[in-house]
């Protein structure tokens, strides 16, 4: 007999959720999202305060309210909130629809980080649901 196992195809951007734990760590990535979000947002806000982005930069000192809501999303979702789950990935997609009518498109290294993110945030929903549900279900027998 041929004991050779097939190879294992992992997906790294949306992994496989069996347990607890792995709800956790893929829930995790939205929780740095929000943080990258966050601390981006606050230094674009900053730099337009201080008159170092163009005039007509849709940001504005506005924007440190999006930074602190995105600081609660972390926490939320740090604490497997499904709220805050889904309220980062909806705020997010809707902040960068926005972006993109107000700067125009554009195509570059901002998508690729656009669309990593959004990755996150759907891992943050997927690993909050799961892990609620998981938690639900109690402990599983192994057969």
């Amino acid at each position: 007999m041929n004991s050779k196992s097939k190879p294992s195809k992992k997906n790294n951007f949306f992994p496989p959720i069996v347990t607890l734990g792995d709800a956790q760590a893929v829930a995790q990535q939205g929780t740095w999202a929000a943080c990258f979000v966050m601390g981006m947002t606050t230094i674009v806000a900053i730099a337009s305060m201080f008159g170092l982005l163009p005039a007509t930069f849709p940001v504005n000192a506005w924007a440190l309210i999006d930074a602190a809501l995105f600081a609660g999303i972390a926490w939320g979702i740090y604490q497997m909130s499904r709220v805050a789950a889904l309220a980062g990935l909806i705020i997010y997609c809707i902040e960068r629809v926005y972006m993109q009518i107000a700067l125009g498109p554009k195509v570059g290294a901002g998508i690729i980080v656009t669309m990593l993110l959004i990755c996150a945030f759907i891992n943050a929903v997927r690993g909050t649901f799961a892990y609620h549900r998981l938690k639900q279900e109690g402990p599983r027998s192994v057969e």
